[in-house]
This record gives C-alpha cells, structure tokens and sequence, in this order.
C-alpha cells in the first residue's frame, strides 16, 4: 500500500510547481537575485517544506509574472508609442528603454515594466493608475494558487 503524502508534502509540491512555472515565463524581468532565488527554491529535495517567508515571496513573485497587454484603457503597444518621442527628455536609462520596447514592438508586459512604462508616460500625459496593476503588499495565500499556475 503506497503511504499518502501529508498535508504539508502536497502543499510544498504546490509551491514547486509554482517556482517551476515561473522560471518557465517567458519574457520575465526577474533581475539576478530573483532568478538565483527561483533556482534555488527548485533544487530543494521533494521533503523540503517552505517556511511563510518563502510563501511571501513566492507570492510577490507571481503577481509580477502577470502579464498586462493594456494600462488604464490604453493598450501597451500604444502606451509605448506615445513615450518613444520624449525617449530624449529622460535619462539614459529610460531612454534605452524606451528604444528597447520598440524594437521588441511590444504588445504586452510584466507587471513591473508596465508600471515602469506608465510611470513615463505620466511626465507627459495624464494617465490614471490601473487598479489591476496595483500591487498588493498583502500576500495572497499559496492554496489559491495551487490550483491556478
């Protein structure tokens, strides 16, 4: 008879599941730490259970995988349309930003960068702040998750 995996066994299945899937999204903006964080959380033995720190921040981590293909009505391809003939008023930065989300043609981003691409455009025009796009500090618990990757 096979031994059933406890309560806790499953749920650290779910978050592996989870790290492996974001390491599987493409066009991430994870910066190295966040990459080496996922790598390691992956490599963890299948009895490893993720303490609430881990959760949190794998929690984090999901909301800026999500992809936004709009931004307070505006599409993200047109966001970055309207922002490219100011590329020179900023800094070197956000101006090879810019350059770079139009050599991508890009039609949808991670959360970051869209909140990123909204932030310079509201140094020209006025544009709202998209709700969907908030960041909620409060992390959302790893069951509703689970059943979502």
């Amino acid at each position: 008879m096979a031994k059933r995996r406890s309560r806790a066994l499953i749920e650290a299945d779910a978050f592996h599941a989870i790290v492996v899937s974001l390491l599987r999204v493409p066009h991430d903006d994870w910066d190295e730490w966040q990459e080496t964080w996922l790598l390691d959380e992956a490599r963890r033995p299948s009895d490893y259970i993720y303490s609430d720190k881990e959760r949190a921040v794998l929690n984090k981590f999901v909301a800026f995988s999500k992809t936004f293909t709009d931004y307070a009505g505006y599409t993200v391809s047109e966001l970055a349309r309207f922002a490219y003939p100011h590329r020179a008023e900023f800094d070197e930065d956000d101006e090879e930003y810019l350059e770079q989300l139009r050599e991508w043609r890009v039609t949808d981003l991670k959360l970051r960068h869209v909140r990123r691409l909204a932030s310079i455009c509201r140094l020209f025009m006025l544009l709202d702040y998209d709700e969907a796009a908030a960041f909620v500090e409060n992390p959302i618990f790893i069951d509703e998750f689970a059943a979502h990757p």
